[in-house]
């Protein structure tokens, strides 16, 4: 096929808040200025994230970088925030609240709301004319914030334009290898004192339940830049066995437009999310691919069939998933509506295009997956992200296909894309169970079994019916089945329904 080689570059429009931090470039450089014996070490200036126990987070950052030649150092980070109410009145979110001024229930939203522009605040940062570093400090909520500086940069806030984002030289991004990432990212915990939202299942898991990050190079005939080749980052959980007897399930994991392989390893915080949803029993260890800038022919043609020769995953369809965000979902809809059957599990989040036609969304394939999960943050003005998604949940409603939705308050940012890779790894990929039911003389037995042949032995409950009405009293599993004495001289018909438990989905018989 000739087009599928043309490798295309996705809707500017549809820009991840990968592009929140404009223009790509190596690690800013340090520059010695006379007088000064030169930088301090890096653990020194690495962002400071204080316990204050003061309102309104319980929490301050100072951010630093040693720049003594620098006439000035801006920084601009993911720290305007609004409530429902407020965007409710106000949807460009023109008066937002900052990290002092910060209110429980209030959200990270740029300023003005323009969906994918990177309308972030821009701080001028200070300097200490002894020490040549600059600073800035502020109080911020739970969560992860990404972040970048920018020297010497006048440009009007908040595009900055012309001017290049920097990621901070003393917290960089885990690589090198591959494309650019610009942007560095904070964690700060919660003070439950001030209501903030407990997220720590985005800090850093202890070092035992850490996985490992890793860039690839596969080859991609076509491709233009890298020439004929194309960029993976991947993640393996801890323990990651190369000759484990089951393989890994593997998720795979697409930027928004104008992102590339980084986004999700750096801004998307993807390995501290795997790394504490695994250590904490709620999800199974799983393989995560982050493409950069993929057709849905080349990750047919080229992504699945390296990673399946490369790594020890599944290479049936249940085993496989397929998430997105905004121009990165369009691309999983075109195999969501296209080739449905090359995944078993499809997540759309915040897509700015690909509505389906009805004929699209009666296609029975589609009743037939595993799992679908689509979803947009409610304050989302990123294009047609808002209509399209809710039109797309409408469509498959009326065309009897089942699905997990995830519209909660947000914007077209990372705030609301990690919160989505957390429901739909907890709620639906790799969940999917069947239930048998054997009948044997006046007895009956349900077994409970991974669709997606994870290892994890199912518990829980099962619901015993006999011609569709219940019999008798849940049934405990154990080893994954369950038995019940049936009626003396029963005929009819024996199912059973599945509860579900902290790993698998519930099903019948």
């Amino acid at each position: 096929m000739t087009l599928r080689r043309q490798r295309r570059r996705w809707l500017t429009a549809g820009t991840a808040a990968a592009a929140a931090l404009l223009v790509a470039a190596p690690a800013a450089q340090a520059h010695t200025a006379p007088g000064h014996s030169g930088p301090p070490a890096a653990a020194d200036l690495s962002p400071q994230v204080v316990h204050t126990g003061k309102g309104p987070t319980g929490y301050s950052v100072t951010f630093r970088i040693y720049d003594p030649t620098a006439t000035s150092e801006r920084i601009k980070g993911e720290w305007s925030f609004a409530s429902a109410a407020e965007i409710a009145a106000d949807p460009t979110n023109s008066t937002p609240s900052y990290g002092y001024d910060w209110k429980p229930g209030d959200f990270p939203l740029s300023t003005p709301n323009a969906g994918s522009a990177a309308n972030w605040p821009v701080t001028e940062m200070t300097k200490n004319d002894r020490t040549g570093v600059w600073s800035y400090t502020t109080p911020l909520p739970s969560g992860v914030f990404n972040y970048a500086f920018y020297r010497d940069c006048t440009a009007a806030a908040p595009a900055l334009t012309g001017c290049t984002a920097t990621a901070d030289p003393a917290n960089p991004p885990w690589t090198t290898a591959g494309s650019a990432e610009p942007s560095s990212q904070v964690y700060v915990p919660s003070d439950p004192r001030f209501k903030t939202t407990d997220y720590s299942w985005q800090g850093p898991a202890a070092s035992r339940d850490q996985g490992t990050l890793t860039h690839l190079t596969y080859s991609s005939p076509g491709h233009v830049d890298p020439t004929d080749q194309n960029y993976l980052s991947v993640y393996t959980p801890p323990g990651y066995n190369a000759h484990r007897k089951q393989a890994y399930p593997t998720l795979y994991l697409v930027h928004g437009g104008g992102g590339n392989e980084m986004d999700w390893s750096t801004q998307g915080d993807l390995k501290n999310i795997m790394d504490n949803l695994i250590a904490d029993g709620e999800i199974q260890p799983a393989v995560v691919v982050m493409p950069n800038n993929p057709t849905d022919d080349e990750m047919t043609d080229d992504v699945i069939p390296y990673v399946q020769q490369h790594l020890n995953v599944q290479t049936d369809a249940a085993g496989r998933a397929f998430a997105g965000l905004s121009g990165g979902a369009t691309v999983v809809q075109d195999l969501l509506f296209g080739e449905t059957p090359t995944f078993g599990y499809y997540s759309v989040w915040s897509a700015p295009r690909g509505l389906p036609t009805a004929e699209q969304a009666a296609n029975p394939q589609l009743k037939q997956l595993l799992g679908l999960h689509i979803g947009v943050a409610v304050q989302d003005l990123g294009g047609l992200a808002q209509g399209n998604t809710t039109a797309e949940q409408q469509l498959l409603k009326s065309a009897g296909v089942p699905f997990t939705s995830f519209n909660v308050d947000g914007g077209h940012n990372w705030a609301y894309w990690r919160q989505a890779l957390r429901d739909a790894l907890t709620r639906v990929d790799f969940r999917a169970t069947t239930v048998g039911v054997r009948t044997h003389g006046q007895s009956a037995t349900a077994t409970v079994a991974s669709a997606s042949g994870q290892p994890a032995t199912a518990t829980g409950t099962v619901q015993f019916r006999i011609d569709g009405k219940a019999f008798g009293r849940p049934v405990a599993l154990h080893g994954g089945s369950a038995t019940v004495v049936l009626p003396h001289r029963t005929t009819g018909t024996v199912t059973a329904v599945y509860s579900g438990d902290r790993l698998y989905n519930g099903s019948a018989a």
